[in-house]
């Protein structure tokens, strides 16, 4: 069940560069773990971490924002056809700072996969209105008993980013090099935001917390699906993970496929994950913000 929820996270989270794999807590794998500072701990700083040569993202121009202003997206998730989860992804403008976005996700299992795994996650990511530049990032994860807390912070000028998580053993760092970064969100918004085309390829550098990941996203092809919201005409998209800083999430990756509908919102209205047994299936339910069900379906054609 540890499989399926984290899964759900990924998928409700409705990030496209988080298709794949599970945001799973713990330290990374063995280069990033080299580069881990220990609260407190007397050593040498670690030099900040570099993608692998022949690895090197694109950057890219923002189009229009998918979301509207306070829009909230709500997302069940279900295993082989039963409800395990659902989220809720919402993004307005920073009421501190006109010049940013804030968006925030929520992600809760319901009471029968609460009784085998329970998970209570939230995510905040504040962007620029204008290029969606990420800026800082804050995670907070409750599986169970455990609690773990992540803070990003993104350094354009140098090109750094600082990613430090927090638990009962203490808070370790690790920087990274980056000339393109994203988060979950702002990487989202600006995969959406772009004019996709069958054939078109992106690629992202993205951090969640502790971990790095490239993701590369292949639009296939135009196909008509049916959701809880209706039918619609929605591009399938698959994406790839051609490198991530933990090794040992290599062999957790799974297929997965991302619909999303074919106008100029590009709003995501499935994402199908395979897991251990069936796949996992996360689906757009309602938009909320709007006037009714069947307007907001009728908006999102």
């Amino acid at each position: 069940m540890t499989r399926l929820t984290n899964i759900a996270l990924v998928a409700l989270f409705v990030a496209w560069d988080l298709a794949v794999l599970p945001v799973a807590p713990g330290l990374a794998g063995p280069a990033a773990h080299a580069a881990h500072v220990h609260a407190g701990a007397r050593q040498e700083k670690a030099k900040p971490l570099s993608l692998p040569a022949g690895i090197d993202p694109p950057a890219y121009k923002p189009g229009p924002n998918p979301f509207r202003p306070g829009e909230e997206l709500v997302y069940v998730a279900s295993w082989i056809g039963i409800p395990a989860a659902t989220a809720r992804i919402r993004l307005a403008p920073n009421r501190k700072d006109p010049k940013l976005w804030t968006a925030q996700a929520w992600l809760q299992t319901n009471k029968f996969v609460d009784l085998l795994y329970r998970m209570r996650d939230y995510m905040r990511e504040d962007f620029a209105a204008e290029s969606f530049a990420p800026e800082r990032i804050y995670i907070r994860q409750q599986e169970n008993r455990r609690f773990y807390e992540y803070r990003v912070s993104f350094d354009h000028t140098d090109k750094l980013v600082k990613a430090t998580k927090s638990d009962h053993r203490g808070a370790h760092s690790t920087e990274y090099l980056s000339s393109n970064p994203f988060g979950p969100l702002s990487g989202a918004v600006m995969a959406l935001s772009q004019p996709l085309t069958p054939g078109q390829s992106l690629s992202f550098d993205v951090f969640t917390g502790g971990k790095r990941f490239v993701f590369d996203f292949h639009v296939k092809d135009r196909e008509r699906i049916r959701t809880p919201m209706g039918t619609f005409e929605a591009l399938r998209v698959v994406p790839t993970v051609p490198y991530m800083s933990d090794e040992k999430l290599a062999s957790k990756a799974r297929d997965a496929t991302i619909w999303i509908s074919a106008d100029q919102r590009h709003l995501p209205l499935r994402i199908q994950a395979a897991a251990f047994v069936g796949y996992i299936r996360a689906d757009l339910v309602e938009v909320r913000g709007q006037v009714s069900r069947k307007s907001a379906a009728q908006n999102l054609r």
